[in-house]
C-alpha cells in the first residue's frame, strides 16, 4: 500500500497543463476550489481514476487509502501536499467524512475557522454519530470568538460540544472544551465542573497551562 502511495504521490496533477484557460494551483484548495476545469485538467482526471481503478478493488478503497496520505501529511504540517491528497479522494469517492474533516482542518489550521465551519458540517452530514467532529466545531467557533470576541460563539461551541457528548459521554476532550468554553464566559463554576469530568476520564487532554489557571480559581 505504501508503494501504491508514493506512486499517486508523484501523480502530477494541474500543474502541467499548457492551456492558459487552465485554472491554476486548485488542487490546494478543496474540492479543487469548485470551478470549472479545462478540458487537460478533465483528462487528467480520467487518467487518475483510471490509475486508481487499476491499483484497487473499488474507488471507495482508493480513497481511503488517500485520506490516509492525506492525514500522514497533516501531522507532518505540508498541508498543501495534504490538500492535495484530500482533493484526490474527494475526487474519486467524495462520499467519506474524513476528506471534509481534512478539509475543515486544513482550512482552520490555516487561520480560517469561519470557512472550516463548512466542511465540518459536510463531516457531521456523512457520519453525524462521531462525536469528535463536535470538538473541531468548537475549536473552530472559539478561534473566531478569539477574533472579534462574540460570546454567542463560544454559546454555538457549547451546544455543539452538549450534542457532541450526548454521542460519547466518555469524551473527555468534549469535557475539557466545555470547560475552557465556560471559563471564557466567566463562568468558572461550571468551568470547574466540566475540568473536573474532562481530567477525571484522560487528565492528559488538559492543557498545563490551563490546568494551573482553572486550578487557581
Amino acid at each position: 500500500m505504501k508503494i501504491k502511495i508514493l506512486i499517486i504521490s508523484f501523480i502530477v496533477c494541474f500543474f502541467n497543463c499548457k492551456s492558459q484557460d487552465c485554472p491554476q494551483g486548485i488542487n490546494v484548495l478543496p474540492m479543487y476550489g469548485d470551478v470549472k476545469k479545462c478540458k487537460e485538467q478533465i483528462q487528467s482526471d480520467k487518467e487518475f481514476l483510471a490509475e486508481m481503478d487499476s491499483k484497487f478493488n473499488n474507488r471507495k478503497d482508493a480513497s481511503k487509502s488517500l485520506v490516509n496520505a492525506g492525514w500522514d501529511y497533516f501531522y507532518k504540517k505540508d498541508y498543501n501536499t495534504a490538500m492535495k491528497r484530500f482533493n484526490q479522494a474527494w475526487l474519486t469517492y467524495p462520499e467519506l467524512y474524513e476528506i471534509y474533516w481534512g478539509f475543515g482542518n486544513l482550512i482552520a489550521v490555516q487561520g480560517n475557522a469561519e470557512n472550516a465551519m463548512q466542511y465540518f458540517d459536510l463531516a457531521k452530514k456523512y457520519k453525524p454519530e462521531n462525536s469528535d467532529f463536535y470538538s473541531s466545531t468548537a475549536i473552530a467557533y472559539s478561534q473566531i470568538f478569539f477574533k472579534n470576541n462574540n460570546t454567542e460563539l463560544l454559546k454555538k461551541a457549547i451546544k455543539d460540544l452538549e450534542t457532541g457528548l450526548k454521542i460519547d459521554s466518555k469524551n473527555a476532550k468534549l469535557y475539557s472544551l466545555m470547560s475552557t468554553s465556560y471559563f471564557y464566559l466567566n463562568d468558572i463554576k461550571k468551568a470547574k465542573e466540566y475540568f473536573k469530568k474532562a481530567d477525571e476520564i484522560d487528565g492528559s487532554i488538559i492543557n498545563d497551562e490551563y490546568r494551573k489557571i482553572i486550578s487557581s480559581k
